[in-house]
């Protein structure tokens, strides 16, 4: 009788190493936010500070994490002697990635100064490092269970805030590019949520964790006592700035759920893009247009919006007029071509999310 022989088992995380992920993974753009109120009411960017603390620490509990799902045997990915989940690897070359954008960040700044722009070589790398480390634990949260996936998905919809947050002011959400930026990032994650999630309303909880943490940030940050420290000085505050408010992801998210979870049809994958790219750019519009308005009238000047027009980095002169108003360029308008770009953006995003989403439901099997 021959023996029998077992395929050997995948390793995985825990529930506390996945709980340790989700809070490391959220650490990442939260402390960015801090990081973004800091340097607008401050102004000294220090390598030390405490934002760029937090950012350290929930890097290095990634990579730890990560580190810590390494075993000599096993099933997993296979790298030299070591096997281990593809999040876990996924996450660690992050981690190392940032590392470097970090050493790279203090010869950069010796060399340029910090006036070498914000998106600067170090700068870039590190925001490549950021969405490893993010699509690591999502990739972790996969397999596992069904809140986790969502909510590192929506952590993933915080961090593509983050990056396009000078760009989503509201005096800048009637601007032909806003539209476009958010039709070409956003759908990408959340239709390989609703796609892959094993949950009816993984997007819209996804978009709920976001709005949750962005908020969060918007709420809580100018309870911290803060001032400028360097000149020249045009909004003086005595207290850490807020973040714009979070976009109203929620809806286009409800209407891709409702796509493809709720009252899911046997279209062609093109023909599901197609939808929900459609679904996504119109929604968006139809409920982000008229919130924009309302953001920079009085009655969003308020603890809660945040808004009216009132909160602007300390070093930006800019006249009282045009802190209420939008700001048109030439050329960004919103008409028929811009439109229709916009919509084809959302529905290659949507396309690029359902792929996403169908390969990882494969690599949960």
């Amino acid at each position: 009788m021959e023996p029998t022989t077992h395929a050997p088992a995948t390793p995985g995380f825990s529930r506390c190493a996945l709980a340790g992920l989700l809070l490391a993974a959220a650490g990442i753009p939260a402390s960015l936010l801090a990081d973004f109120s800091w340097e607008s009411t401050v102004g000294i960017d220090l390598a030390w500070s405490p934002a760029h603390v937090a950012t350290y620490l929930a890097v290095a509990l990634a990579g730890a994490l990560a580190l810590g799902a390494l075993t000599r045997q096993g099933g997993g990915v296979r790298l030299g002697k070591w096997h281990a989940p593809l999040g876990a690897w996924v996450v660690l070359w992050g981690a190392v990635a940032f590392v470097g954008a970090v050493v790279f960040d203090r010869w950069w700044q010796a060399g340029y100064g910090l006036a070498a722009g914000i998106w600067h070589p170090p700068q870039i790398l590190k925001a490549v490092a950021f969405f490893a480390v993010l699509a690591g634990v999502w990739l972790a949260a996969a397999p596992r269970r069904a809140t986790a996936f969502a909510a590192a998905g929506g952590l993933l919809l915080a961090m593509i805030a983050v990056c396009t947050l000078v760009a989503a002011y509201p005096n800048r959400q009637h601007a032909a590019t806003f539209y476009q930026l958010a039709c070409g990032t956003y759908p990408v994650v959340l239709t390989a949520l609703a796609a892959a999630g094993a949950r009816r309303f993984s997007a819209t909880a996804a978009a709920l964790i976001y709005t949750g943490l962005t908020g969060a940030a918007v709420w809580l940050l100018p309870l911290i006592p803060a001032q400028p420290q360097v000149a020249p000085i045009y909004h003086a505050l005595d207290h850490l700035m807020p973040p714009p408010f979070p976009l109203l992801l929620v809806l286009p998210a409800l209407a891709v759920d409702a796509l493809l979870r709720v009252c899911p049809g046997r279209a062609h994958a093109g023909r599901q893009a197609v939808e929900c790219g459609l679904a996504f750019f119109l929604v968006f519009t139809l409920v982000q247009w008229p919130f924009a308005q309302f953001l920079l009238t009085p009655a969003a000047d308020g603890w809660f919006f945040a808004g009216g027009g009132r909160h602007w980095p300390f070093f930006l002169k800019i006249d009282p007029r045009a802190q209420v108003m939008f700001w048109p360029a030439p050329g960004d308008e919103i008409n028929l071509r811009s439109g229709l770009v916009a919509a084809a953006l959302a529905v290659l995003a949507a396309r690029t999310g359902l792929w996403i989403g169908a390969w990882m439901k494969r690599l949960q099997r």
